[in-house]
């Protein structure tokens, strides 16, 4: 096979293997917030083009009885309840699907004095072996509602992770999400576009022997 034959086939070659599912971080937010008795979203923006086949998030955050831990804080610093049960988390969809993570007074329950989880990295995933709860701790739990809502949908365009707190002195505080996808790519070239290569590629091989 000649040089430009073998380069055309890489290629188809390359097309092939893009063209199946692929999984990876498509998007992420750091930016820092002391959400205190009040509301907050951050944007996760996602610029590929592809249809959802699973999903997972994870957020870095802490529920700490007062003072808040800062944004370079690892440690609860207040010796009080943290009242972990008090807030909420939830993932909002470019199409405006909309899934709980954590669920206000439900998820988890208010923590004893000194008993505050600290900053903490939480990944919600539907395939994960238990659910969030009863206290705040970092590892891999199932969220409040299922993530598989949004299989199936375009993952492009921009997500919104919606954070509440309902009470004001121990504040929930905000370090970062990501959001990590399953996807079928969009497909690029069209079939058509793929059947010249093919053929091409047929006519490149009857040229050689030619020669």
């Amino acid at each position: 096979m000649s040089h430009a034959a073998r380069r055309l086939a890489a290629a188809i070659f390359t097309f092939l293997i893009s063209a199946g599912a692929c999984a990876a971080v498509v998007a992420t937010n750091t930016e820092y917030g002391n959400i205190d008795g009040r509301e907050a979203t951050r944007a996760l923006n996602v610029t590929t083009r592809g249809t959802v086949t699973d999903l997972n998030i994870t957020v870095e955050f802490s529920k700490c009885d007062d003072p808040p831990i800062g944004p370079t804080g690892t440690r609860c610093l207040g010796t009080g309840s943290p009242f972990e049960n008090e807030f909420s988390l939830r993932l909002i969809g470019p199409n405006g699907e909309s899934v709980e993570l954590v669920d206000a007074f439900s998820t988890y329950t208010a923590g004893a004095p000194n008993s505050g989880a600290g900053r903490v990295s939480v990944t919600f995933d539907d395939e994960a072996a238990s659910a969030a709860g009863p206290r705040v701790r970092e590892g891999s739990f199932r969220p409040a509602r299922a993530l598989s809502a949004f299989d199936g949908m375009d993952m492009f365009g921009s997500w919104t992770l919606y954070l509440r707190d309902f009470g004001r002195g121990d504040p929930l505080e905000f370090f970062s999400a990501q959001l990590d996808m399953a996807f079928e790519p969009a497909p690029v070239p069209e079939p058509a576009t793929l059947a010249m290569l093919g053929l091409g590629l047929l006519g490149l091989g009857a040229v050689r022997r030619k020669n």
